[in-house]
């Protein structure tokens, strides 16, 4: 049986589709996507295990690798699906959905920790493709992504035709956005890569030695064209009738579901013009999430608001259930120029592999921006790149072909102007 984390969010968000409608498949629901969760970790970690949640848990707890805070949610889980089971074979009690909410609570508990545990693994597997690449000469090792807005830039700026002339052959490792892209860069073990500005300057501001070791090349572009922040609520929640400037005036009990570490939240932060201790004097609640989940964060509480990204925010367009409370057009305007200066994006590169091929950083920049602008240019390469998007950038779990076209034409026009609104 092949598990992973796409079955595991699967059968968590079928799991909060049924927390009110149908209480009693809630609770199986919920312990077969424990047991998925379980079983992904074990095979990541090549520990051996019979496929049940108790043997499952078992071994991955004497291996340390479920923390014991883990394991209390697990058995939450565990116990509530026993119950359920026995309510299915009509010899319990009716299940309400009051009575699943801390089996909600656990579940929701274990798939966050899941989330953080999972972009560890990327981070290391990552690690690992990009130690199998041979630093050899007239190699070029470059971070690739399946977000649509750096997808966009790999597949159209032409990196393997400008690096061919310098007799460079071009290597793309899939690597997940971190700031780890930066420190792989600094220690030569990638080339070039495409990462946040400021997360750059913030990094060098910390350690100055990375200036010495990485240059940025030239600036991208915005994600979004700068107007990536929105913050989305339920009509039928607790905000449905508040309007922008209210909710910024008092917004005391708010819980906003967003992921921790992420520019998303730290983008929040700036829409409130504020830190993480001054949103708790005011009275919010951070909900840190995984960054893959949808609108199924509304089935746990209607009242809740969400930060995501553009997936979410598009999901969220298709539904009349849904409205953004606030976004960047309704920011004053210095917060507006905060969020727009903190979506740009960069090219950084290796100084010592920029000496060594003989580029400097704005010849190389302006080869690179005058292919992307070409492709832009000529509707075939356009559409090919379109194609090429739809076909292997991310995307939530079971979305259709017509509405990834849909986001990627979106996410194309609002952050380069390419294509049609």
């Amino acid at each position: 049986m092949t598990v992973n984390e796409g079955e595991s969010l699967r059968l968590y968000k079928k799991a909060l589709r049924y927390a009110e409608s149908d209480p009693e498949v809630f609770l199986s629901t919920a312990r077969r996507a424990a047991e998925a969760i379980l079983l992904d970790l074990a095979m990541r970690e090549a520990v051996g295990a019979k496929p049940t949640l108790e043997s499952l848990l078992t071994v991955l707890t004497a291996k340390g690798v479920v923390p014991a805070k883990m394991v209390l949610a697990i058995r939450t889980i565990q116990n509530y699906g026993n119950f359920g089971s026995h309510a299915l074979d009509g010899s319990g009690d009716e299940i309400s959905a009051e009575d699943v909410q801390p089996c909600l609570n656990a579940l929701t508990q274990l798939a966050a920790w899941y989330g953080r545990t999972s972009s560890s693994f990327a981070e290391s597997e990552g690690s690992e493709a990009l130690a199998a690449v041979q630093n050899t000469a007239g190699t070029s090792r470059l971070a690739d992504s399946a977000l649509i807005v750096v997808k966009a830039l790999i597949l159209g700026c032409g990196f393997d035709e400008v690096l061919a002339r310098r007799n460079h052959r071009l290597v793309c490792v899939q690597l997940p956005w971190s700031d780890q892209l930066v420190r792989e860069v600094a220690e030569g073990r990638l080339d070039l890569a495409i990462y946040n500005e400021q997360r750059l300057l913030n990094m060098i501001e910390e350690d100055g030695e990375l200036a010495h070791r990485v240059a940025s090349v030239g600036r991208l572009g915005h994600s979004m064209g700068g107007r990536n922040f929105y913050l989305l609520a339920a009509r039928g929640g607790r905000w449905g009738g508040a309007t922008a400037e209210e909710f910024l005036a008092d917004p005391t009990g708010a819980e906003i579901a967003v992921p921790r570490y992420s520019d998303m939240f730290a983008n929040l932060l700036t829409a409130f013009a504020t830190d993480e201790a001054g949103l708790r004097e005011r009275g919010v609640r951070i909900l840190d999430v995984p960054h893959h989940l949808g609108l199924e964060l509304f089935h746990l509480n209607r009242d809740v608001l969400a930060v995501g990204g553009q997936n979410l925010r598009m999901h969220a367009r298709d539904e009349d259930d849904y409205f953004e409370l606030l976004n960047s057009d309704m920011l004053p305007a210095p917060a507006q120029a905060r969020l727009r200066s903190a979506a740009a994006n960069v090219l950084i590169a290796n100084r010592a592999w920029l000496s060594s091929i003989g580029f400097r950083p704005n010849d190389l920049f302006r080869e690179l921006m005058r292919r992307f602008h070409d492709m832009g240019a000529d509707v075939d390469r356009f559409e090919a790149t379109v194609e090429e998007l739809i076909a292997h950038a991310s995307f939530p779990l079971q979305s259709t072909r017509s509405s990834r076209e849909r986001l990627v034409r979106h996410v194309l026009f609002e952050s380069y102007r390419l294509g049609d609104p």
